[in-house]
């Protein structure tokens, strides 16, 4: 049985032991998910479940490891205007 959520932990285990903690900016976050992203599209091309899996996993991490730096850096608990005024 497949445990999705323990294998995304993990992933961002590794993620952080491997480039520490990332602080980008939005932008630089959307690139990575979208390179990741892209990343998914490629193994369903080439009929690559296991690896389909594999780079979602990672996109879930990545995804992940963007809340949590908008939480660390951009958003405000009582005003997200930060976030939309912020450097992108």
């Amino acid at each position: 049985m497949s445990d999705a959520r323990g294998d995304i932990d993990d992933e961002r285990d590794r993620q952080d032991e491997k480039w520490g903690e990332q602080n980008h900016v939005p932008l630089r976050w959307y690139a990575i998910l979208g390179e990741e992203f892209g990343e998914v599209g490629k193994a369903i091309n080439e009929h690559d479940l296991r690896q389909c899996r594999e780079e979602l996993v990672q996109v879930a991490a990545v995804a992940i490891a963007f809340v949590e730096s908008l939480d660390r850096n951009e958003l405000n608990p009582v005003s997200d205007t930060k976030a939309v005024e912020g450097d992108w």
